[in-house]
């Protein structure tokens, strides 16, 4: 029987792209949300008036599709804040008291990152998974670290085969950083606690589909480049053979200005499955990984964040046009080794590099979406795009990802 897709639409002007929420059978994902009008602009200037409007717009946009809060597995928070560890910090209690209000305990995975947001005034963008009337275990193993205030929210969820884990970090079991100015020692704790994850879900780390490393580094030039090397040596050491599929993101920090790494991820138990590795693709600057452009299992597909680069990790493309159409044409070379199109993407997550004023910025997003609906018409699947600090290699402007699910 054929998947059928039912969107959530908004309306013209609201945002860049029109569709919320893509929901294919019990599995709804949940594009980018912020706090705007119908002419796309910031509604509230403060976080907690952002923050109610943005959940608001989350909850109408669920029950479009015939769901409703209680069904989120999975959430990100990008929010844009200024200052030091203790505006921080009251910052995201602020977020925190508002998402009590919405989700009860226990609540859905989180993952926290500070990011740069594309709209002036913005401080903060939302998107979610949600499985609807499904039965669920919450992941939640002995002795695994812990935030350092109480937390309605889960380290993880296991609806069906799936298994959808949040931010992983390096904290102990007080919410304490370990490892603090050491990436290699944040690597091996959070890569470990990801590991943990998937064996409380009855998997392991060749059940690990999609595999999402989020780590702050300002570095520049070659820099870059050994940075992603050397956390990539441990991260390694947990890594399948081959490897999940993910994304390698510069971000500009976390709740704690401490942490260096954050890894979240989304598995799938069941051995029948395909790794998606087209010839004469890009391919990384270490030789040899065995790391995976993607995977498909059943009638789900996981595709890796795709870069403009060359078969040694250099970029290709000065500009944004150039990166992002050939970054669309990875993405389809993917598909196509599952059998699949981009009529079968249900979410894309748009990652890229803009550091000008919001002149640029906004002329950078026009850039992207008119490349986009090349290869994917209206209504088109849902979205997420935020601005990052940078990729994995030096001269990337842009890295995207996709997550597919078949229609036949």
């Amino acid at each position: 029987m054929p998947t059928s897709f039912y969107t959530s639409r908004i309306e013209p002007g609201e945002s860049l792209r029109g569709t919320h929420a893509v929901r294919a059978g019990n599995l709804v994902l949940v594009g980018g949300l912020m706090s705007l009008d119908h002419a796309g602009n910031v509604v509230g200037n403060d976080i907690v008036l952002q923050t109610t409007r943005v959940f608001e717009l989350l909850k109408d946009t669920l029950a479009q599709v015939g769901a409703d809060l209680k069904d989120v597995v999975k959430h990100n928070i990008y929010f844009q804040c200024e200052g030091d560890d203790a505006a921080v910090a009251q910052f995201l209690e602020k977020i925190d008291a508002v998402r009590r209000e919405y989700f009860s305990e226990p609540g859905p995975t989180t993952t926290e990152t500070r990011v740069g947001l594309d709209i002036p005034g913005a401080l903060i963008q939302i998107d979610a998974w949600a499985v609807v009337g499904e039965p669920r275990e919450r992941l939640a193993p002995v002795g695994h670290w812990n935030w350092a205030k109480p937390s309605l929210f889960s380290q993880g969820w296991k609806v069906g085969d799936m298994l959808f884990i949040g931010g992983q970090r390096s904290l102990d079991s007080t919410g304490q950083v370990q490892g603090v100015g050491d990436i290699e020692i944040q690597t091996d704790h959070a890569f470990r606690n990801l590991d943990t994850m998937l064996r409380a879900g009855g998997g392991d780390r060749h059940s690990l589909m999609r595999q999402n490393t989020y780590f702050r580094f300002f570095g520049e030039g070659r820099e870059v480049t050994d940075y992603w090397e050397k956390m990539t040596n441990v991260r390694r050491r947990y890594m399948s053979v081959p490897s999940a599929a993910g994304a390698g993101l510069r971000i500009t920090g976390f709740p704690n200005s401490t942490e260096l790494i954050q890894v979240e991820g989304i598995g799938m138990l069941g051995e029948d499955k395909q790794r998606l590795q087209p010839e004469n693709h890009w391919d990384w600057s270490i030789p040899n990984t065995q790391f995976t452009q993607g995977w498909r299992i059943g009638k789900y597909a996981f595709i890796g964040g795709q870069i403009s680069a060359d078969n040694q990790a250099k970029a290709v493309g000065a500009d944004m046009e150039t990166q992002t159409r050939n970054v669309f044409q990875f993405i389809r070379n993917v598909l196509a080794e599952g059998s699949l199109d981009e009529r079968d993407v249900a979410k894309l997550y748009i990652y890229y590099h803009c550091d000008g004023d919001w002149k640029q910025i906004a002329e950078t997003r026009r850039t992207i979406d008119r490349v986009q609906r090349e290869f994917y018409p209206d209504p088109g699947p849902a979205v997420t795009a935020i601005r990052v600090s940078g990729f994995a290699f030096e001269n990337l402007l842009i890295e995207i990802e996709a997550f597919a699910i078949c229609r036949d």
